[in-house]
């Protein structure tokens, strides 16, 4: 169940104040999918995850909060540039105007997660060339230095696929295989090698790539080992005292 309330926020930069309605819960039941869209039902309160002044345009969490950079932001011309985004859903823009902060201050990441956070938006409004379009610019977010964390990567990984860049997945599986990752890591990457192989970019949970590529079975105990090793305990003697 979700359940939403409606609150008179004043914005953290401009200072006036508007009306929101604001997520109180939701349902997180499921698998996220492999680039960590939640499950139904939570998936479904996208359009509440980001709040906008209707006066100075400031989109944040909650846009009664924020710091001194927020300000700055809005000074930017990356700012009004991105406000001006002809995106024809509100709710996506939103992102793009988050992520287009992220970027100006330089977090790199975050702005990768927002811009794909649009692409889920676009997902939604049944427009592939679109969402593929932004996880395009999802994955630019992270060119430039290295990106050492597994978890980045597996998300970037799912987005080059799903945007069909093949030849970009296909170097990403080889850089994480050649890290000899552990399960679960290691059968989400497998799962992705094989997809991409078959050209396939649909959507899949991380449930259904586990499914596919099972845990090893662990390594069978032998009793009579066990048995063996628990005598040997006993008849070496312990070292005496001096």
């Amino acid at each position: 169940m979700t359940d939403y309330d409606t609150e008179s926020l004043r914005c953290h930069c401009c200072g006036k104040t508007s009306e929101h309605s604001v997520l109180m819960s939701s349902n997180r039941s499921g698998s996220p999918d492999l680039d960590q869209r939640p499950p139904k039902m939570y998936r479904w309160t996208i359009g509440s995850w980001l709040q906008e002044c209707p006066y100075c345009g400031y989109v944040a969490p909650s846009i009664d909060k924020g710091d001194a950079k927020a300000r700055a932001f809005l000074d930017s011309e990356e700012f009004r540039v991105a406000s001006r985004d002809p995106a024809p859903d509100p709710v996506a823009r939103r992102f793009l105007v988050r992520a287009a902060e992220h970027a100006y201050h330089g977090e790199r990441r975050l702005a990768f997660l927002s811009t794909l956070s649009a692409a889920w938006v676009t997902d939604d409004r049944n427009r592939p060339a679109d969402a593929a379009a932004l996880r395009l610019q999802a994955a630019r977010h992270l060119e430039g230095p290295r990106t050492t964390s597994i978890d980045t990567r597996l998300l970037l990984l799912d987005v080059l696929r799903r945007a069909s860049s093949w030849e970009a997945a296909e170097a990403l599986v080889v850089e994480l295989t050649a890290e000899g990752l552990e399960y679960p890591f290691a059968a989400i990457v497998s799962f992705h090698r094989d997809k991409i192989a078959a050209r396939d970019g649909e959507r899949y949970t991380i449930s259904q790539a586990l499914a596919e590529k099972p845990a090893p079975p662990a390594p069978v105990e032998d009793p009579e080992l066990i048995k063996a090793i628990a005598r040997h305990i006993k008849i070496v003697p312990s070292p005496r005292k001096t």
